[in-house]
């Protein structure tokens, strides 16, 4: 960071609660470009790295690299770690 840049960061730390809200809206609207995404970019982005995260898992699944167990023995390590914590879980069907 620049030493303007870190002036700057120093003296807007010193304003009031009101006038720093003051200044990063009139930020907001003058530069438009550094303070918001696109949205639909965002939603693109994040829908790629979840498919990005499904594909891995399933390349794990399909790759014997990790260990599959049942719905049942979910429930019982989940159950087992309630317990450990001196906590019931309600069921729901």
């Amino acid at each position: 960071m620049t030493a303007t840049v870190e002036h700057i960061k120093k003296e807007i730390s010193h304003l009031a609660p009101d006038e720093a809200k003051e200044l990063f809206l009139e930020l907001q609207r003058d530069f438009p470009m550094a303070t918001q995404a696109d949205p639909e970019d965002s939603a693109a982005s994040i829908e790629a790295e979840w498919d990005a995260e499904i594909d891995a898992r399933v390349k794990e699944v399909e790759s014997g690299t990790v260990e599959l167990i049942s719905g049942e023995s979910f429930m019982r390590h989940v159950d087992q770690l309630f317990a450990q914590k001196g906590l019931t879980r309600s069921r729901q069907a």
